[in-house]
């Protein structure tokens, strides 16, 4: 399902790329984690398949955003991978 939230994909100054991912529905970048590194685009798809759909999202392919060293929210960068529990995907 569709949900219209803050979702920005982008890759930093040391070539690798991010995805700011709004925490809940009606999200603005504030209230945003960071998930990465990724070293393609295509990681970040699929790291984005792991959540519900944000209605939309904008690309900075620009390589010159700084490298973020936490979430616009505070928390900690969450690092990349699917998370499993007994062997299955949740």
């Amino acid at each position: 399902m569709s949900q219209s939230r803050h979702c920005e994909i982008y890759k930093a100054v040391n070539q690798q790329w991010y995805l700011e991912l709004g925490d809940f529905e009606h999200a603005e970048g504030d209230d945003s984690t960071t998930y990465g590194p990724f070293d393609t685009y295509t990681a970040v798809e699929r790291e984005l398949e792991n959540h519900s759909n944000p209605g939309g999202w904008s690309k900075d392919e620009s390589g010159t955003q700084p490298v973020p060293i936490k979430s616009p929210n505070g928390n900690p960068i969450r690092r990349t991978g699917r998370m499993t529990w007994n062997g299955g995907r949740y």
